[in-house]
């Protein structure tokens, strides 16, 4: 028999792989009104956005009412006398189970929400407060020149995921780490280097670079806490977020007092309060038909995050970042001119490693050498599978489940063996 050895296998993939797609097509979007609005001289922007940002979230209370209907219309089922113990009586016992949940860590939950709401909310105004203390809404950085940001995202998000869920991590998530690290290391030098020669206040960039990387430390922790929400709680991507969006309201208001009574100057050099700045946006009615888009797409970028930490892990919310900045950085690269040729090859080349250093730490690509497949899932389903066909517990016949190991698509025998 043919023992020829697989040294890339992928595992089946399922409908929930489209929410990585979605995410970045969504993304883009967002990153496409983001560019412009950055490029106007109003700063209200930010403010307003903030308001956006937020008031896009409620939308999530659609989603949140349709399930809830059909969650009750299900239970009533349960009342039915014809009805057996079937799929209704399962899913009232286990929306029992979820009160009983919510009573019992009612203290922690509200604590999770907290810190949940607060991490985001202080990680979105870090920025907006830079830009007010400076009176600029411009950048001293390009975004296309903050890609080192994305692997202190990988990294804060393995760091928390591993502390706060007890992640375990084996050969191939150590691989990947010294991927990040090597990647880590040479965009950081590009992006120093391109903030160096185009910024005219290199300490007020390196500011604005802590200030964001700050903030993708909370974001990171808010997936992290997330995750548990999900896990521990029971809770819904679309309840989650739209009780942060709650929260965070209440945030947003305390936050704009202050500007009733603070002063800025305009475009023109006149002083205004910030909310006075809000009808120059719209100057240009376009603006109504951007505002509603990202309006519109801010939720649909938030809650697929929530969805894919709820299906896979918040690990895997690195491989959508990862997407996200490739099209950030394709989209500067395509809209602006290219300065340094050099530079960028190097940063595609680090973007492809990036790709394949997050498919194997998320085992979306399974590497059979050097002993990286051994604590795979994958690996580890097959091996199990395996062990029932030598035990006999596979009994072959027309329901049977079709299992590929230890064969693979092309019929050989799939080594184990590294």
């Amino acid at each position: 028999m043919n023992s020829k050895k697989k040294y890339f296998l992928f595992p089946k993939p399922h409908c929930n792989h489209f929410l990585f797609l979605l995410y970045f097509i969504v993304s883009i979007i967002k990153q496409t009104i983001l560019k412009d609005f950055k490029s106007k001289d109003n700063l209200s922007i930010p403010i307003f956005k903030l308001y956006i940002y937020d008031i896009g979230d409620f939308l999530s209370l659609i989603p949140y009412l349709v399930l809830r209907k059909k969650t009750k219309s299900k239970n009533k089922g349960e009342n039915n006398p014809k009805k057996t113990a079937s799929k209704e009586e399962i899913n009232f016992i286990h929306n029992q189970g979820i009160e009983a949940e919510f009573k019992k860590n009612r203290k922690s939950i509200f604590l999770n929400m907290f810190l949940i709401s607060i991490f985001d909310f202080i990680a979105q105004i870090s920025s907006v407060v830079y830009y007010l203390i400076q009176e600029n809404q411009n950048l001293e950085v390009k975004h296309g020149n903050l890609n080192s940001l994305l692997i202190f995202n990988i990294i804060f998000l393995f760091l928390f995921s591993k502390i706060l869920l007890h992640t375990s991590f084996h050969r191939h998530h150590y691989f990947s780490f010294i991927i990040f690290i090597i990647c880590l290391i040479t965009i950081v030098a590009l992006d120093f280097v391109d903030i160096k020669n185009e910024s005219q206040n290199f300490i007020l960039s390196v500011i604005y670079l802590i200030i964001r990387i700050f903030g993708i430390l909370l974001y990171s922790l808010e997936d992290v806490f997330a995750k548990v929400m999900f896990l521990n709680y029971y809770f819904s991507p679309y309840t989650l977020l739209l009780i942060k969006a709650l929260i965070q309201f209440v945030y947003l208001i305390i936050f704009s007092i202050p500007f009733i009574f603070v002063e800025f100057k305009d475009k023109n050099g006149e002083s205004k309060i910030i909310f006075s700045m809000f009808k120059d946006i719209f100057e240009n009615k376009i603006y109504i038909l951007y505002y509603s888009i990202y309006f519109i797409n801010s939720f649909f970028y938030n809650i697929l995050n929530f969805l894919l930490i709820d299906s896979f892990s918040a690990n895997h919310s690195a491989i959508s970042r990862v997407f996200e900045n490739l099209g950030i950085f394709l989209i500067n690269a395509i809209t602006e001119d290219i300065d340094n040729l050099y530079f960028l090859v190097i940063r595609i080349i680090m973007y492809i490693l990036l790709i394949i250093a997050s498919f194997i730490f998320n085992e979306f690509l399974v590497i059979n050498i050097c002993g990286l497949a051994n604590d795979t899932k994958l690996f580890l389903d097959y091996k199990e599978q395996n062990d029932l066909l030598m035990t006999g517990e596979i009994i072959e016949n027309d329901d049977a489940t079709d299992y590929t190991y230890p064969r693979t698509e092309h019929g050989e025998d799939f080594s184990v063996n590294t």
